[in-house]
């Protein structure tokens, strides 16, 4: 009795991960990483992976590579505009372009998100459930996402404006991974929020999408 009790206090007192870490260390992204490994990892594998975690891993990813760096908010962007889409029109499976799928990342990418969800953001674990299942409605998520993914990827003079997207289409990554419908209407709050940011800039947002048709047509 007391052996069994022992194993139910270190099963309760074991810290709950997320998805994102588990397959995170599953492509062998590490806190420590060892001393060979392949330095490299192409887009593809990623999605591969994303295939059978749905289109939130992936997302989720992208989006947290896309943070600090100003050149790749607009691939990531692209790339996630288009993944946003993919779930807005019911597709089960995230797809990408060959072109996308080769590009490759740094392990070291995926080393530093591992290191920022176990030593950063330890409190996702425990704030996120599976509950409330019924606010999931993939189409709306994915039609959210791709209005910022489409920000996010236009070079918008907007202050903090890669934060600003990143941040909703994370909260919903975290959602859909975790089957957390709490998270996901969190998420459309945050996309309220920017929209109306993006209504008080309207006259810049136009400008921008003016100089961008002109300069594909």
């Amino acid at each position: 009795m007391d052996v069994d009790r022992a194993r139910e206090t270190i099963v309760a007192e074991a810290p709950r991960r997320l998805r994102l870490d588990e397959l995170l260390r599953e492509l062998g992204a590490h806190e420590e990483p060892p001393a060979t490994r392949q330095p490299m990892i192409r887009i593809g594998e990623l999605v591969d992976v994303a295939a059978e975690a749905g289109f939130g891993f992936l997302m989720a990813v992208l989006g947290l590579i896309a943070i600090p760096f100003v050149g790749l908010s607009t691939p990531f962007g692209v790339a996630l505009a288009l993944l946003g889409a993919q779930l807005m029109f019911g597709r089960d499976k995230p797809w990408l372009p060959q072109r996308l799928r080769r590009r490759e990342l740094k392990m070291t990418m995926l080393d530093r998100i591992l290191g920022m969800l176990t030593k950063r953001m330890r409190w996702l674990a425990s704030s996120t459930k599976r509950r409330r299942e019924r606010w999931i409605t993939p189409r709306l998520v994915g039609f959210a996402i791709t209005l910022m993914a489409v920000a996010l990827a236009l070079p918008l003079p907007i202050p903090g404006s890669n934060l600003v997207f990143i941040i909703p289409i994370l909260i919903y990554s975290i959602g859909l991974l975790e089957r957390d419908g709490i998270w996901i209407a969190i998420g459309h709050v945050g996309t309220l929020i920017d929209l109306a940011l993006l209504i008080a800039f309207g006259a810049t947002v136009v400008a921008v999408l003016e100089r961008l048709v002109r300069w594909l047509f």
